[in-house]
């Protein structure tokens, strides 16, 4: 609309009728134009003057009764006289028609007016009398009312009909004139040599002025393209390369900032199967006033390049098919030269490679390091009783037992022939015996069908650990080996600890192992295949790795050995890639020693802050099952397996930029550090190690674009998206507890068989500022993860205790309040000290407050939650499970 108000065919129009309203006034100033109130007022005495005429001779012969038909006649035919009568000079009517004495306003003696007409009657002797009528009142066509038959009305209609026609008739005209006309001769020339396509359009979308060389590409001439509108010519625009709905020139034109280049295709149509690429390049055309009057378009011809690009394309993707197929060929070159083909366990010197890498990080960081021996008993009457075959299903039958009862870290390898060996990082010989003798059972409780239930297997086990001295691989090796023969020479199927004494721990080994295989497997398999153990599982590459399997190698068996054990209990699992820009400067400008000893420490810092990460509220897992590699240059690759909630990750990754913000000290300097993460998730991301650290690796660099220190990455847009809504909650959540966002309500318990009312439960409600009232199940998990769910209990067991008060103030009595505790609160071995304090300070009775909790509180916090329980219970506060 106020394209159309400000164009100069709308104001030309406008112009031209008030040129035409202004001839209209003067002609009726000059009285050139009829004034119909004249003329009506004419025609009124006109017909008094004549209708007096008349009564005159029939007043003079006495026939009154004529007078009277005729007024009779005359008001009912004419609609502006309203009544008419014949009055004598002594007074009194003698003929009147149409309620005239009502009507009749005039006194006598009184002037005429133009709606009360009186016209004088002479007989023989004189004046006689009067003839009087009645009329409407005639309409001053000098008011602002006045509309019908009014001159303000023909003007009106003139002004309408004379501004379309003259806008019509504007607007043809300058189609049929040469809008090229507009730009010099000399210019059109100038612009006639560019071998780029030129077009120039007014506001309205049409053609102006085209150059030679576009005019070629149409197929037309630059004659015959003036005038005609720009979006009638066969363009074709790529919806899915675009980002306009129209043509680029079109949103310039309605006044939108548009980026500098916009692809465009154009089909020719001269017949010509041919379609041209450009890239088009707009630019406004602004009036004095700054209003946009037209667009100088340049079209650059891309179609040769495009061809090329495209040509390109195919090449790079039969490339890439190249590369994986290469990829592939090496993986399973790669898997054919570290894997036991028949177990698809590491084989011997894989296996010696991994364990090298862990004994010398172990000693370098004075961590625990165990190791593991298994042999089969009488293998020897397996094979020859019932066949290599079936041996070779007891074999895989063992390789399973050890890779699911394993942990996530630990390395498994076959040592030759029935013969197994393992690596356990951060565990002790007591954990690792545990992990034994719950591998042990398990064998020893399956079942093989060529058996014919005629025979079974077991094992034996030798385990040992650093702390028995050992200071090379083979000599831990050794140690574990002897133990073994010893577990073979005392009567198979058990578990013997080096130094030898069976009796060693014996009972505690047995217990825990027994405990783990209570529960049921969490899937329909013949072997428990998930181990519950209440030690870290920890693995770090060290920075040199001497004779062993390259780094990456062995992050990528890590993530394969994650991955399966993840299918097989419906986990996921993580891959965070850390880049340390502060790593990479220090080794540039202090030397390596002093980057390496920064490393270290940052690996160290990373080990104690996912040890300290509380996963009870999310997991299944005691601790968080997780390890940490340095694959090479400065990234630091962390893996968190089985996950059963991806949440767990914005937790960590908070906590990894919160422990950045404290120094790291290396070589006496004090470092701070500033890391990108990018993360991947098994099954969102990848199925295999190589697309997940690729994803995590790209997820990274796309957080190194972002502005600031300490960024983040989700491969997966969703899941990016929702932890950092959930990072934003867990920063807003602290700020909520200071401003009283956090809001209690109390849902009344009622026996429906009665309606009493038997209590109250507390309800807690969070109304943050911007996002509207958050659900608990968003934040309470935000909470537990946060520490700050015991600050929240406290809340609102105040806010409880306040209620009850202010109930038995108003009459209401004493009302019973149910709190809920969170799982994780069981924990703090002084919870019931700190309710029992809050209750006694509000002065409230403890039996009017019931805390409620679930069975899962047992499960993770037995004891603790056992002594909770009991202290609040013996204080009088009812517990509700």
């Amino acid at each position: 609309m106020m394209k159309l108000l400000n164009s100069p065919l709308t104001r030309i129009s406008f112009g031209l009728v008030m040129v035409t309203v202004s001839a209209l006034l003067i002609s009726d100033m000059l009285g050139m134009v009829p004034d119909a109130r004249r003329a009506e007022l004419k025609s009124r005495l006109v017909i008094a003057e004549s209708l007096a005429v008349q009564f005159s001779i029939v007043v003079a012969d006495g026939q009154f009764h004529v007078a009277e038909e005729t007024l009779r006649f005359l008001v009912e035919k004419n609609e502006d006289i309203l009544s008419g009568a014949v009055r004598r000079d002594q007074g009194g009517l003698v003929a009147e028609f149409g309620n005239h004495q009502v009507l009749w306003t005039l006194q006598p003696g009184d002037v005429s007016t133009p709606s009360r007409i009186q016209v004088p009657i002479f007989d023989k002797q004189g004046p006689w009398g009067t003839v009087e009528l009645s009329f409407t009142e005639l309409v001053d066509s000098s008011s602002s009312f006045a509309w019908q038959d009014s001159f303000l009305s023909v003007v009106t209609l003139v002004c309408i009909i004379s501004f379309v026609g003259y806008l019509l008739f504007l607007k043809r005209t300058l189609r049929e004139l040469d809008p090229s006309a507009v730009i010099p001769e000399r210019v059109r020339l100038a612009l006639d040599t560019l071998s780029e396509g030129l077009l120039i359009v007014d506001q309205d979308s049409l053609i102006v002025f085209s150059n030679h060389a576009f005019a070629q590409k149409t197929g037309l001439t630059s004659e015959n393209l003036v005038g005609q509108h720009s979006g009638s010519l066969p363009w074709e625009t790529d919806e899915g390369d675009s980002v306009y709905s129209q043509m680029p020139w079109d949103e310039i034109l309605e006044g939108r900032l548009l980026p500098d280049n916009d692809v465009v295709t154009v089909r020719l149509a001269n017949g010509v199967n041919k379609a041209y690429v450009f890239t088009v390049k707009t630019s406004p055309i602004n009036s004095a006033e700054g209003n946009i009057r037209g667009a100088l378009i340049s079209f650059d011809d891309v179609t040769e390049v495009e061809k090329k690009n495209a040509e390109l394309q195919r090449t790079l993707g039969k490339l890439e098919h190249s590369q994986r197929e290469i990829t592939r060929q090496n993986q399973e070159l790669h898997i054919l030269a570290t894997r036991d083909p028949l177990t698809n366990l590491l084989n011997r010197r894989s296996f010696f490679e991994g364990f090298e890498a862990m004994f010398s990080e172990a000693q370098d960081h004075g961590e625990e390091l165990a190791c593991m021996m298994v042999d089969i008993d009488h293998f020897k009457r397996v094979n020859d009783q019932f066949g290599h075959g079936v041996g070779d299903i007891v074999i895989k039958l063992l390789a399973t037992v050890l890779r699911d009862f394993s942990r996530p870290n630990d390395l498994v390898g076959r040592f030759g022939g029935e013969e197994f060996c393992l690596a356990l990082p951060s565990a002790s010989k007591i954990s690792a015996a545990q992990i034994a003798e719950r591998m042990r059972l398990a064998v020893q409780q399956s079942e093989i069908a060529e058996f014919k239930s005629t025979h079974s297997i077991t094992v034996s086990l030798g385990v040992t650990d650093l702390s028995q001295g050992a200071k090379t691989v083979a000599e831990l090796v050794d140690q574990a080996d002897t133990a073994l023969y010893e577990a073979k020479k005392t009567g198979r199927n058990r578990v013997i600890l080096w130094p030898m004494d069976p009796n060693a721990d014996a009972a505690a080994i047995q217990l825990e192992a027994h405990r783990s295989l209570e529960a049921p497997p969490k899937d329909d398999s013949d072997i428990p295949l998930k181990t519950q153990t209440n030690q870290e599982s920890v693995a770090v590459e060290p920075a040199s790795l001497g004779k062993r399997l390259t780094k990456r190698s062995m992050l990528s068996d890590r993530i394969e050995q994650a991955i399966l054990r993840s299918r097989r209990h419906d986990t996921k699992i993580a891959v965070l890639s850390i880049e340390f820009d502060t790593m990479r400067r220090v080794s540039e400008t202090l030397g390596f020693s002093v980057g390496e000893q920064l490393e270290t420490n940052v690996i160290l810092r990373l080990k104690d802050v996912l040890r300290s990460t509380d996963t009870v509220s999310l997991s299944d897992e005691k601790e968080l099952l997780f390890s940490v590699s340095q694959p090479g240059g400065n990234e630091i690759v962390i893996l968190l397996t089985d996950l059963d909630n991806t949440d767990i990750i914005s937790t960590i990754l908070q906590r990894i930029f919160a422990t950045s913000k404290a120094p790291v000290e290396a070589d006496t300097i004090e470092f701070y550090l500033d890391a990108d993460i990018g993360v991947s998730i098994f099954p969102i991301d990848g199925e295999d190690s190589g697309t997940l650290m690729s994803c995590a690796s790209s997820a990274r660099r796309e957080a190194k674009k972002q502005v600031g220190s300490n960024n983040y990455q989700f491969y997966s847009a969703d899941v990016n998206e929702r932890s950092r809504r959930q990072l934003r909650l867990e920063a807003d959540l602290h700020r909520a507890l200071e401003r009283d966002e956090l809001v209690v309500y109390y849902q009344p318990k009622i026996d429906l068989r009665t309606g009493e009312v038997l209590g109250m439960e507390a309800l807690l409600r969070w109304f943050h500022p911007q996002l509207g009232m958050i659900p608990p199940n968003d934040f309470i998990p935000l909470a537990e993860q946060s520490d700050l769910i015991g600050k929240i209990s406290e809340r609102v067991i105040s806010s409880a205790c306040q209620q009850i008060k202010d109930w038995e103030k108003a009459g209401y009595g004493t009302l019973t309040i149910a709190v809920n505790l969170s799982p994780v609160e069981f924990k703090n071995p002084h919870l019931a000290d700190r309710i029992l304090q809050l209750v006694e300070a509000a002065g409230v009775p403890f039996n009017a407050i019931e805390v409620e909790i679930t069975e899962s509180v047992a499960v993770h916090n037995m004891q603790t939650a056992i002594d909770v329980l009991n202290k609040l219970s013996n204080a009088g506060i009812s517990i509700a499970i």
